[in-house]
């Protein structure tokens, strides 16, 4: 039996503030499972119509290699003689509120906006104070989530617990979803994975998500290793 599972679940949602945690083995399908609940609870949840869901992403972003991802980005590199590319995506200039504010007012079958903290492949571009606060507020307004991708900035890379703490002075950013990798593990094994609060995780029913080694009980006895000892020390 996978002890390790719930205990590290439990330590990780403890540790963040949410109420469900999603394991993966990669920050692609981290990045990947936070699209596709984004789009269950689109249609479930704020009920749109079949197959219309779209979501807001930055130029410059990077979440992984897939097939989806690689189509779903700015970089020539990276999606050339791979389409046809995944639909229901929208580019717009990272740390420009009033870009992502107009998509929002013209397409009400957007299910949310996914940004990175501080994108790391675009450059390493911090974004203005207040730029991840000012996103949540209007995700709330027009009823879509915040994803907030921290598979590279997350868990004390930048100084804080994760990068979005840093967002302004006054205002922490809680996301609906927020994507976990890399520093998770320490470096030590593959592990990632997406935190929600039931609300959102809820609308994943049993079936409708896995990964063939997401949760194994290596990878969670070290993952919670990894954390204790980030806090620690």
């Amino acid at each position: 039996m996978n002890t390790s599972l719930p205990v590290t679940a439990e330590y990780v949602c403890n540790l963040l503030g949410y109420d469900k945690f999603l394991p993966a083995s990669s920050g692609v399908e981290a990045c990947e499972a936070a699209v596709k609940l984004a789009r269950k609870w689109g249609y479930t949840r704020k009920e749109i119509p079949d197959d219309t869901a779209n979501i807001i992403l930055a130029n410059d972003c990077f979440w992984g290699r897939s097939i989806t991802a690689s189509g779903n980005c700015s970089d020539p590199a990276r999606y050339t003689n791979f389409g046809p590319h995944t639909p229901g995506f929208s580019l717009v200039p990272y740390n420009d509120v009033a870009a992502v504010k107009y998509q929002l007012q013209n397409n009400p079958n957007t299910v949310a906006v996914m940004v990175e903290a501080i994108q790391g492949e675009g450059g390493v571009i911090v974004p203005d104070d207040g730029y991840l606060y000012e996103l949540k507020k209007l995700c709330v307004k027009y009823d879509c989530l915040l994803i907030i991708d921290e598979v590279q900035t997350g868990l004390g890379r930048t100084g804080k617990l994760m990068a979005s703490n840093w967002d302004c002075e006054d205002h922490g950013v809680k996301p609906d979803i927020l994507t976990l990798g890399k520093a998770l593990s320490g470096g030590c094994t593959p592990v990632s994975g997406i935190v929600a609060d039931e609300e959102v995780m809820g609308a994943f029913q049993l079936g409708d998500h896995g990964s063939t080694f997401g949760g194994n009980p290596l990878s969670m006895a070290i993952a919670k290793t990894a954390l204790e000892i980030l806090v620690e020390e």
